[in-house]
């Protein structure tokens, strides 16, 4: 009876980590992919394979926002700042993927599509780690004020 009752644990916490995990996740591309919507244009100065920066607007007000997986080794954090990169907080842990060359990966967080020069399109490409498996999250942004007035 009393290995019953453990098994029953472990796997409520197996299936609650795998259910936190997700909707952390959920809620983190849901975020990115209304602010990147309404944004204006990607910083390709200061964006890479595992930072955004762009300006977009925040309840109306324009800002400079700015997503980055932050860490030397996995699990990874993604952390977002409003304030153009002045302050982070920490967002979802833990993620796999910093870079598609670490173990495991097949793509950046974040990738770019230009089109006449302007970033117009941003692949968000998340791997979380949950306790017994992986969870690949993506989702393809167009951003729809991006400044196409030359195409």
């Amino acid at each position: 009876m009393m290995a019953i009752a453990l098994r029953s644990f472990t796997t409520t916490n197996t299936i609650t980590n795998r259910r936190d995990v997700l909707s952390d996740g959920r809620i983190a591309i849901d975020q990115m992919t209304k602010q990147l919507r309404q944004g204006e244009s990607v910083d390709l100065t200061a964006s890479n394979a595992s930072t955004l920066k762009f300006s977009g607007y925040i309840d109306g007000t324009q800002t400079t926002i700015e997503w980055r997986v932050t860490g030397t080794a996995a699990p990874y954090t993604l952390e977002q700042s409003r304030d153009g990169g002045a302050h982070f907080a920490p967002l979802v842990s833990p993620i796999l993927c910093k870079t598609s060359t670490d173990t495991g990966c097949s793509a950046d967080p974040f990738t770019y599509v230009q089109h006449a020069g302007v970033v117009d399109q941003v692949t968000i490409d998340l791997t979380f780690e949950t306790d017994t498996s992986t969870v690949d999250l993506i989702s393809d942004v167009q951003l729809r004020n991006a400044d196409n007035s030359d195409a």
